[in-house]
């Protein structure tokens, strides 16, 4: 009963706010670094894009202190990855810029330490923005709240994560590139994602993430742990016959707060329309990544998904702090309410 009622306050609090300060989505995509000082300050363009023979992402993390660098192919079974991950301020070889309503990106160097490659390619809009904090229900962020014991500590510490703006849209990711001398055009569909405001990446306990993307469908499923907020969920899955945002998800907490990348994942999850979907995910390969001097370790997976029957590839992301007692809050898996 207690628990209803603190899930209720906040989460009417919540659709107040939202409510009243709706996504500004002008404002999200011309934010920049300019002025500011505060390194924890972050602003990261991320593209993912898949088929079925191709699989492609990469990120540009920018501070003001370094860039956060992310590039990679997977072709022919084997992934092509960049294998530096941080440079000076600006210095970041991949290149993202936005031209009207589409963003173009590019890079041309190294891969694997061997591999040359010359890559474009421009992301064209087909869908709108999804906002995790406007878009998701409320009820996602109340249920994680809710589960916390509640004190004055806790909602000033939760100012630790409001000022953070994450959105994704969905598209398609149309260029070519040169790969040691051949050129292969495509056509993929593709998920940006675009986040800002302060991201310590120490602050988070442990994270995942799977997206799934093809050319009629798009799935989205993310959890995060914070010292705040113990098990966050969110989610969305959209079809030809609309999108809708996930009310709740089965996946077992205790097969992804081990500190290692699960080769399988296999849930439920319920959508805002009452139907509930078996989703599964399977790890093909992955690339690691080390924030915060080793502080944060994240690992990026190329994964084959079924989503309510339907295949298609996308990205299993997990993460894990270097302080492995900090996973989920040391809580009891099975008392969190979810």
């Amino acid at each position: 009963m207690l628990f209803k009622l603190k899930r209720g306050i906040i989460q009417r609090g919540l659709e107040k706010r939202n409510r009243e300060k709706p996504f500004d989505y002008d404002y999200a995509e011309n934010f920049s670094l300019e002025g500011i000082t505060d390194p924890l300050i972050n602003n990261s363009y991320y593209f993912s894009a898949h088929s079925e023979g191709l699989s492609f992402y990469a990120r540009v993390g920018r501070r003001v202190s370094m860039d956060e660098t992310w590039f990679a192919l997977y072709l022919g079974g084997k992934m092509y990855s960049l294998p530096v991950e941080i440079y000076p301020a600006g210095e970041s070889p991949i290149k993202v810029a936005k031209e009207g309503d589409n963003w173009t990106i590019s890079y041309k160097g190294t891969l694997n330490e061997k591999d040359e490659v010359d890559f474009t390619g421009t992301f064209i809009p087909k869908q709108g923005p999804i906002d995790f904090t406007s878009n998701m229900p409320a009820v996602r962020m109340a249920t994680g709240i809710a589960n916390e014991k509640w004190s004055k500590d806790l909602f000033s510490s939760l100012q630790n994560i409001s000022g953070q703006c994450h959105y994704e849209q969905e598209g398609i990711l149309r260029g070519e590139f040169t790969l040691n001398g051949t050129a292969t055009p495509f056509e993929l569909p593709c998920v940006r994602d675009h986040s800002f405001g302060k991201r310590d990446w120490n602050y988070m306990n442990n994270h995942l993430w799977l997206m799934a993307v093809s050319s009629d469908s798009q799935f989205n499923y993310s959890l995060v742990s914070y010292p705040v907020i113990s098990a966050l969920e969110v989610g969305n899955y959209r079809t030809a016959a609309g999108m809708h945002y996930m009310l709740k998800a089965d996946i077992n907490l205790s097969e992804v707060g081990t500190g290692k990348v699960p080769e399988e994942l296999s849930f439920s999850v319920l959508l805002d329309n009452g139907r509930s979907i078996p989703v599964k995910a399977r790890k093909l390969t992955g690339v690691t990544y080390h924030f915060q001097d080793g502080e944060y370790t994240l690992i990026e997976n190329i994964a084959e998904f079924t989503i309510d029957g339907k295949s298609c590839r996308g990205i299993l992301e997990i993460g894990f702090n270097h302080d492995r007692s900090r996973f989920f809050n040391k809580r009891n898996l099975g008392e969190i309410r979810r």
